[in-house]
């Protein structure tokens, strides 16, 4: 400011007023500003200064190169001036967080501190120019690798597809993240637009977990159980628009449930009366028949979702042969992203499950669940479950990092869960939450990679996801 005001008089008054009297008048009522003043620049440490000084000193500078060679102190005043380091600002958020979010990321730069060691020791060993596009081969030789979701409680694994003989297919996938010994064998038939499929699938989990049912269900009657289930049946996907999409299925499936392998936790029917829980005890056939709809408004505008999108899903079980048991799912799901610009925005999701049955009702299998990766992330994987769920998230995304040619993004994200599962969503009891910050990487198609620290109401866990859809 003061260098502001000295520069306005000295330019408007010096002509005005040029007795030597008007002078020293001037210099009496600004000689308590300049005292004020310099002790405060002097103490908030910045090192720019200010406009119509740096001006000055440059004219002086230029004007004595006009006249003459440039004197050593001119010279000096002119390299201090390009050098001086610019105006410090104001802490933000991002300086209060750096150190924790560092301390996060520090896994994650090692893992892939190491992959690029390993990745630049291998080339070494190439010849140069040779380097191999293992996908690329991979794919012209007739095998598509891919990360997909494995099914219901079963989570994210690696998928390997056979084509080679089209229309013909064989597939498998294994777990890799979470839900260990989850895996799946698929084989049948394929349209060229892969719009429809139609084959047989094996798919197991040989350690699922269960702690009962009920959002009242306890930490200690943990135990596990092993699922295994045969599928036939075919897929049809029907894109009506670019807001609309219908995607129908139907088939034949049976279930049966076994002794888990982790012999540190008990069996299933050890620790809940088996005729509680339908589906512990007996083989259960079903005809399956279903259709799910997607509307979709959202858009991604420089890799961030914006927009709205809505799911709908319906799916009916009827028990087959000795099998006394027929249920219907009902599923609803909305998806909001709200900028703030281009760095920041906000995503919701909310989503309700109500699961009604006649004659014995749900196998417990296939039981709303709550918790893991994809909601109320601070429990584990399926910890509650009853027949309906309701559920709602809420993310704050930061921009962290943005690849130059807007190929891809990492993002932080702060969020807070929430939800509950209960006999029939009329029976809302409790709800469980839980709060945490992550980091999620993005490319122009939507939400990819993500992990994340999260804290609920039975501690701390951490996750990691290889796909998202939120």
């Amino acid at each position: 400011m003061f260098g502001y005001f000295s520069s306005y008089c000295h330019s408007r008054h010096t002509s005005a007023y040029p007795s030597r009297v008007a002078a020293a008048s001037w210099l009496l009522i600004l000689a308590p500003l300049i005292a004020v003043t310099e002790p405060l620049q002097a103490q908030a440490g910045d090192s720019i200064p200010s406009r119509p000084n740096a001006e000055s000193t440059v004219r002086d500078s230029l004007a004595q190169e006009q006249g003459g060679p440039v004197s050593p102190d001119s010279a000096d005043k002119i390299r201090a001036l390009l050098r001086r380091p610019p105006a410090s600002h104001p802490p933000d958020a991002r300086d209060y967080v750096g150190l924790p979010l560092a301390i996060a990321m520090l896994p994650l730069r090692l893992l892939a501190t190491g992959i690029g060691i390993v990745a630049t020791g291998v080339s070494q060993l190439l010849p140069e120019g040779k380097g191999p596009n293992i996908y690329d081969a991979m794919v012209e030789w007739g095998l598509e690798p891919s990360v997909e979701s494995l099914g219901y409680n079963a989570g994210d694994g690696i998928q390997l597809r056979l084509t080679r003989f089209a229309p013909a297919f064989i597939e498998g996938a294994a777990s890799v993240i979470q839900s260990p010994g989850a895996a799946y064998v698929a084989l049948g038939v394929t349209t060229e637009d892969r719009l429809t499929d139609a084959g047989a699938k094996f798919r197991r989990l040989t350690e699922a977990q269960f702690w009962g049912v009920g959002i009242d269900s306890r930490e200690d009657d943990k135990s596990n159980y092993k699922w295994q289930q045969i599928q036939l049946g075919a897929i049809w996907e029907a894109k009506v628009s670019d807001q609309l999409t219908f995607s129908s299925a139907a088939g034949w499936e049976t279930n049966r449930t076994g002794a888990g392998q982790n012999d540190d936790l008990p069996d299933i029917r050890e620790t809940f009366d088996p005729d509680s829980l339908y589906g512990s005890l007996d083989v259960v056939n079903y005809v399956v028949a279903g259709t799910k709809a997607t509307v979709d408004f959202s858009h991604i505008d420089i890799l961030q979702p914006r927009g709205v999108r809505f799911i709908g899903e319906a799916f009916f079980y009827g028990g087959t042969g000795s099998t006394d048991s027929d249920f219907l799912r009902l599923q609803g799901e909305v998806q909001g992203y709200i900028p703030f610009n281009q760095r920041q925005s906000f995503a919701l999701r909310a989503l309700v499950e109500t699961n009604p049955g006649w004659g014995r009702g749900v196998p417990f299998y296939y039981f709303a669940e709550l918790g893991g990766n994809e909601d109320l992330r601070g429990f584990t994987t399926a910890r509650l479950r009853d027949r309906d769920r309701l559920t709602w998230t809420v993310e704050w995304r930061y921009e962290a990092w943005r690849e130059l040619q807007d190929r891809s993004r990492a993002e932080w994200f702060v969020f807070w869960d929430s939800g509950t599962v209960m006999p029939s969503i009329s029976e809302i009891t409790a709800l469980r939450n839980d709060w945490g910050f992550g980091l999620r990487f993005a490319t122009p198609s939507g939400p990819g990679a993500h992990f994340f620290f999260a804290w609920g109401d039975e501690g701390f866990r951490f996750g990691f996801r290889l796909i998202s859809d939120f």
